[in-house]
């Protein structure tokens, strides 16, 4: 799993691939600072390079999660 943490104030659409086809995509939407809720969730194979780009224009900032922490906390 990857987390994904919106850096800014403003809110920031992320585009991943699909749950039910793996060559579609969709867009996600990740809150502000401010709201509180600004971590995201991000599978492995829904990753696409739209992500790195927006990390490397330090919008977000990613992190690598083992599955095992990741249902420790549910």
């Amino acid at each position: 799993m990857i987390q994904i943490t919106n850096r800014g104030r403003s809110p920031v659409q992320i585009i991943v691939r699909s749950k039910i086809d793996s060559h579609r995509l969709t867009v996600k939407n990740i809150p502000g600072i401010g709201k509180g809720k600004n971590v995201f969730l991000l599978e492995d194979e829904r990753v696409t390079e739209y992500i790195g780009r927006l990390e490397r224009a330090k919008l977000i900032s990613t992190k690598y999660i083992p599955d095992t922490e990741s249902k420790k906390g549910e």
